[in-house]
């Protein structure tokens, strides 16, 4: 980009004001917040499992950088209500970074990161093992001035964001929030979210190199970043279909710790590999059931053939709802559930198990078909449960 040089330089202005508030203002300003309840409830979530999801990036102008007002990573934690961390955001230890990305009509901001122990008044059962935690702050708000949907609205939610601290040299789809006893809360503010997102401390890494991703996805997605596995480097797919963001975390190097960043990754490997072999397991039993589907034992809900609809990602989206109130929806990448031209039926994409009146158990499963045309439409799937083998039931359910 010409003159990028100067653009950093105005941007950094646009973020540090001359003038900073005292503290007594910005507690000032914070309680006419909640007296005007701007402060919405937050969200605390834990984080599991991996998945994918879509960018174009835009360069953003100065004058839209000047419209927005961030809250500080300290004000974010005193609206979830911890103060300790709040503290830890206002200590010496904490780097404010403010920088910001546009993609795909949004705009990401990450304003701060700490990192150490006993930080936070909200426990992670992690730190039984991992005590030493890794906080970080990001904003998200649309690039157009328009309002973010507040915590209340229908629209919350409907848009995905993955943001997840990497670690230079670790397959990013193996190690990343989800994996590393990672949590998040958020909530919006002003037409602004703001992520708190937690995982275990990254910190013993930083000689290493260290970025923090966001995607438009639920989980991990392999689509939005590229993985050069002789460097170990990680970069932006600036092809992404959707919004994506990559930051370098400027942490200590001094803060490094090899042979705990050796002992962590063997530990967190491990137990993926551990996992995997569970999983390879359990492959066979949802193959069995599967067959069992095919072999007529299980039957079709009507009401329930539905063709799906796509999102502004592309993403598929399949909704149905029985009489009962019971409510199935599902989004998928298409490209993960067919091959290029595959036709007929997929495999099955949820499990649902329930009780009748009676406590009989009654368990469905969604499965999806692509006709020649590409028309994908996905079904319900009532099993016969007293005619297929309980044990495969078990195995399923009880992961």
């Amino acid at each position: 980009m010409k003159n990028s040089n100067q653009f950093e330089r105005l941007l950094k202005q646009a973020f540090s004001p001359t003038v900073e508030p005292n503290e007594d203002l910005n507690q000032k300003i914070i309680s006419q917040l909640k007296e005007n309840d701007i402060m919405k409830p937050a969200y605390r979530k834990r984080i599991s499992g991996v998945l994918v999801a879509a960018t174009l990036i835009f360069t953003m102008s100065i004058g839209a950088f000047a419209t927005w007002h961030f809250l500080s990573p300290k004000q974010v934690a005193d609206n979830f209500e911890d103060k300790t961390l709040a503290h830890a955001f206002d200590d010496e230890n904490a780097i404010e970074i403010n920088e910001s990305v546009v993609s795909g009509g949004y705009s990401f901001t990450l304003l701060g990161i700490v990192s150490g122990e006993g930080l936070s008044d909200f426990r992670h059962s992690a730190e039984d093992i991992h005590p030493n935690r890794t906080y970080a702050v990001v904003s998200i708000a649309k690039e157009d001035g328009s309002k973010m949907p507040d915590t209340q609205d229908e629209e919350y939610g409907q848009v995905p964001f993955f943001i997840s601290p990497l670690i230079k040299g670790q397959k990013p789809w193996q190690v990343n929030i989800a994996s590393m006893n990672g949590a998040y809360s958020e909530c919006v503010i002003d037409g602004i979210m703001y992520r708190l997102i937690e995982c275990d401390g990254v910190e013993i890494f930083a000689d290493r190199g260290l970025y923090l991703c966001i995607s438009t996805s639920n989980f991990y997605d392999i689509n939005a970043f590229n993985y050069n596995e002789e460097t170990g480097e990680i970069t932006l797919n600036t092809d992404y279909n959707g919004a994506n963001a990559l930051f370098n975390l400027p942490l200590d190097i001094t803060k490094a710790n090899q042979d705990k960043a050796e002992k962590y990754l063997q530990e967190l490997l491990k137990e993926d590999e551990a996992d995997f072999a569970d999983s390879e397991e359990l492959d066979i039993f949802w193959a069995k059931l599967e067959d069992e589907i095919k072999n007529g034992k299980g039957i079709v809900i009507p009401e329930s053939v539905k063709e799906v609809t796509y999102d502004e990602y592309g993403m598929a989206c399949y909704e149905y709802k029985d009489e009962d109130g019971s409510c199935y929806e599902i989004s998928f990448d298409v490209d993960g559930l067919f091959e290029e031209g595959e036709t007929g039926v997929s495999e099955i994409q949820s499990i649902n198990e329930s009780r009748d009146g009676e406590g009989n158990k009654e368990v469905t499963v969604v499965q999806f078909t692509r006709d020649a045309q590409g028309v994908i439409t996905g079904m319900v799937i009532e099993l016969k449960v007293d005619q297929i083998d309980p044990l495969i039931l078990d195995k399923i359910l009880e992961n």
